[in-house]
């Protein structure tokens, strides 16, 4: 490492606080290098991000480079690399800008990996299998058999260990560990010393910050009683039924453990602070589709009882000239899990190949099994007017200038997620089915079945995020016309679907050219999203679907496909786009062209 430090030294001192514009890696297979650079004390900074931002640009020295090259090397070791080497391969100065560019050569070698894990009892405790418990847990760890060692992963597999004996009534269990180290075959052992002390119980709960909910409601979420044996678990879990409620801004539930006398029982302090009664939220944008639009949403919390809710909400934009809803929410229905609600409302939509005026009641029954997964079974009762085109055949009389008819049914939907973060997941899943059974004994004018489901994937490569989606649906009807109200069909085409096409232009077409909708639909979507600078993203994305009339008929010799490319933006709402989407092997589409707010998908 010296002999080439020397090698460059009359370079490096030549270019002492020189601006600092790139720098790269080769080598690392193993670490992403977005996450060296995270480890460094220099930062890169490019020309047009010290142009747009307020970043300013490290300063290059050879102290910080001796830092550097030392910091990198640790960062390797921590992550199983023990003989991992690094050097600066090249220094590319631009002595007119006074800028250099900094290309690092990684040799990473081979990864300590993990051979045995066992889990052992300081002292002999008669009430703990601890063989047991580790054959239970020991797949639930980071380190297991075979995988790379990693210092952070050790951190969290610690961690993951006391919370086990944390919730077996073990408050003040404590986790050591030895490692064994096998040189020549790079093994690593690890045995993990417990030591879980006395069995606990929970103490009183003393509660703080409450104005105006009642104690003895807020001591109704509790998942614990006093007395009961000590579970961390129990504890969270009543952090969560409080936030559920949307009634407090902040939850904090604190066991009052003392580990010097060992306190038992141990009393908690809940310290909580109430939401604002009134929230008032309003906003607006434009968009390619929906133009400009604007919304405003109010909720009341303690309406007509402690827990109950009452939100009102308007919204205004191109496609929805108008929408008004009023939705009461009463949370804790047969558990804490489940709320229901009441909402009536008013709306207007103007789509491409529609337009409808529709007012009338939803009633929600929400459950939310888990922090992935809910799922909400709905009455609904919708009384349509739709505005149709002379001479359209699809109706009964085509002379008619609106159409009128009622829709009631029941929809079930459900939403598995653990894609993460909200506005722009870069790792997890998402899956949302539905099921909306109209007509037969609910009543209404038509009787059919519409099915959908929605699977999104989000998959971190190095510092690209690598997004699927894929949609199928179908709808079959009871009716001897096999009418289906329009709003309830199938669309394809636009900036959330397939992006050659402008919104709902792909699939079938009424005589007049506009979009007729249809009874099935399959789409399929992968994007490539990377950075850029600042805040500042790409995208690459290749996707194609369509609609059939027929019900559940997908022709693939049918589908049609587009590609193209974007820019994300990122702000405090979400990400705003710009994406461009080319359609292939289709001569007659011109490019389209959207401005939007949040991901495509």
């Amino acid at each position: 490492m010296s002999l080439i430090l020397h090698l460059f030294g009359f370079g490096l001192q030549a270019q002492e606080n020189y601006e600092i514009r790139k720098i790269s890696f080769k080598g690392n297979r193993s670490l992403e290098s977005s996450y060296l650079l995270d480890k460094m004390v220099v930062d890169e900074v490019s020309y047009l991000e010290k142009l747009l931002t307020d970043n300013d640009p490290s300063l290059f020295s050879r102290e910080l480079l001796d830092l550097d090259l030392e910091r990198l090397r640790k960062t390797y070791q921590s992550e199983g690399f023990v003989k991992a080497r690094v050097v600066l391969d090249s220094l590319k100065v631009n002595d007119e800008k006074q800028t250099v560019k900094l290309h690092f050569i990684i040799n990473e070698g081979e990864p300590y990996t993990i051979d045995t894990v066992i889990f052992k009892l300081k002292k002999a405790n008669p009430q703990i299998n601890i063989d047991s418990i580790a054959s239970r847990n020991i797949r639930k760890l980071s380190l297991i058999h075979s995988k790379r060692f990693s210092d952070e992963a050790l951190k969290v597999d610690i961690a993951a260990i006391r919370n086990i004996f944390l919730d077996m009534s073990y408050a003040y269990v404590d986790v050591d560990y030895e490692i064994q180290l096998d040189t020549t075959q790079q093994l690593v052992g690890i045995t993990y010393l417990i030591n879980p002390g006395p069995v606990s119980h929970f103490g009183a709960t003393t509660i703080k910050g409450n104005k105006h909910v009642d104690e003895e409601f807020i001591r109704k979420q509790f998942n614990y009683r006093e007395g009961e044996d000590y579970n961390k678990s129990l504890l969270d879990k009543t952090r969560e039924s409080l936030y559920h409620l949307q009634l407090f801004s902040v939850v904090s539930v604190l066991p009052q453990k003392d580990k010097t006398t060992l306190r038992d029982p141990i009393p908690v302090n809940l310290y909580i602070e109430e939401a604002p009664r009134l929230n008032t939220e309003f906003g607006a944008g434009y968009g390619t589709e929906d133009k400009f639009r604007a919304f405003v949403d109010l909720t009341y919390l303690g309406f007509l009882g402690t827990a109950p809710r009452i939100n009102i909400y308007a919204k205004h934009s191109a496609i929805e000239p108008y929408y008004l809803s009023m939705k009461w929410t009463q949370p804790q229905v047969f558990d804490k899990k489940g709320s229901v609600s009441i909402n009536p409302f008013l709306g207007s939509n103007k789509e491409p190949g529609y337009q409808t005026r529709t007012y009338g009641l939803n009633l929600p029954l929400t459950y939310r099994f888990n922090k992935e997964l809910d799922a909400t079974l709905t009455y609904y009762y919708e009384k349509v007017k739709q505005q149709i085109e002379e001479g359209d055949p699809e109706f009964p009389d085509p002379e008619d200038e609106n159409y009128l008819y009622n829709k009631s049914g029941v929809l079930l939907s459900s939403v598995f997620s653990t894609a993460r973060p909200k506005f722009s997941p870069d790792q997890g899943v998402n899956l949302s089915m539905g099921m909306k059974l109209n007509g037969y004994k609910f009543g209404g004018d038509f009787s059919y079945l519409r099915l959908w489901g929605d699977f999104r994937t989000y998959q971190k490569i190095d510092d690209l995020v690598l997004a699927l989606r894929g949609m199928i649906g179908g709808i079959h009807s009871s009716d001897e016309s096999g009418f289906i109200p329009v709003e309830d069909r199938f669309y394809s085409g636009g900036s959330n679907s397939i992006r050659g096409w402008s919104r709902s232009d792909l699939g079938p077409k009424r005589e007049s050219g506009t979009p007729l909708g249809g009874k099935s639909i399959l789409e399929g979507n992968a994007e490539l999203r990377y950075p850029l600078f600042w805040r500042l993203s790409g995208v690459a994305f290749f996707e194609g679907g369509n609609v059939w009339e027929k019900a559940f008929s997908y022709k693939i010799n049918e589908l049609a496909y587009a590609a193209g490319g974007g820019l994300r933006v990122e702000t405090p709402i979400g990400p705003v786009r710009f994406d461009v989407g080319f359609p292939l092997w289709n001569e007659k589409k011109s490019p389209q062209f959207f401005i939007s707010v949040g991901q495509a998908f």
